[in-house]
């Protein structure tokens, strides 16, 4: 387990994003950053904004505790699967996080509601992009 402080001082930020909100009403986005954990060497990902409101963490998730939830999903899945990841319990954090990682192209709308999510057709190449970023923050060290 990580202090506060160590999660807040410890991360490299490899890429920083934003991504449409799930709602087709809004315009608004929330960003986000993907980060290399100094110490493990692993990938994480954190909400840092967002337009419109909305209380949110800002603390860093695990990428591949993400990337498990998502795949391990049988059918549409709700944003609210992603609670899990969080320490924290803004209730924004797994909505947030699912629009983000839509935004990365983890994810599509399913033909359900624009609120469910499936898989990318094309989910493994946007993965295996995402994963590589640690490895080359590693070889530009």
């Amino acid at each position: 387990m990580h202090s506060t402080e160590s999660i807040n001082t410890s991360h490299q930020v490899l890429r920083e994003g934003k991504a449409r909100k799930l709602s087709p009403k809004s315009t608004n986005h929330v960003f986000y950053q993907i980060g290399r954990e100094q110490v493990d060497g692993e990938l994480y990902v954190r909400l840092i904004g967002n337009e419109g409101g909305g209380m949110h963490s800002k603390e860093w998730v695990s990428l591949n505790n993400v990337l498990d939830i998502i795949t391990t999903q049988e059918k549409p899945f709700k944003s609210s699967c992603l609670k899990g990841v969080f320490q924290s319990g803004s209730a924004n954090n797994a909505v947030f996080l699912a629009a983000c990682i839509r935004g990365m192209g983890l994810t599509i709308q399913s033909d359900k509601s624009v609120f469910l999510h499936v898989l990318a057709p094309d989910f493994d190449i946007q993965r295996d992009e995402l994963l590589s970023l640690g490895e080359q923050s590693t070889d530009s060290e």
